[in-house]
């Protein structure tokens, strides 16, 4: 049976690290000492850059609000798909990536077995 990966959300759990097969690796509570700090940095993120539901080609509205920061962003239109620099809401870059978000992929990666890792 393969374990939940959210079975104890919400519930004081100690980092662990769990091998699930070769360069697959779950880091359990890997963030939480960092909760605050990430849900403050997200919050700021989605001020600059506010959620917001995509369209495919196809015209079709997806299900998943969603927004982008750092140099490129993940984005959807009758243009199809691609990673573009330029919020097309409001025709800024979008918003700068908070350090923490890539202090703690750099954090990950190590713990992980990927040390030395460019992200």
């Amino acid at each position: 049976m393969t374990p939940d990966l959210f079975e104890s959300l919400g519930e004081s759990q100690s980092p662990s690290r769990e091998s699930l097969g070769p360069g697959a690796v779950v880091l359990r509570a890997f963030a939480s000492a960092s909760a605050d700090a990430l849900l403050a940095q997200v919050e700021e993120v989605v001020a600059q850059a506010p959620l917001r539901h995509m369209l495919t080609p196809g015209g079709l509205r997806m299900s998943v609000a969603m927004t982008n920061c750092g140099a490129l962003g993940w984005v959807s239109d009758r243009g199809g798909y691609r990673y573009d620099g330029i919020d097309p809401d409001s025709g800024r870059p979008w918003p700068r990536m908070p350090d923490i978000f890539a202090r703690l992929a750099f954090e990950a990666a190590s713990q992980a077995g990927f040390d030395g890792q460019r992200l």
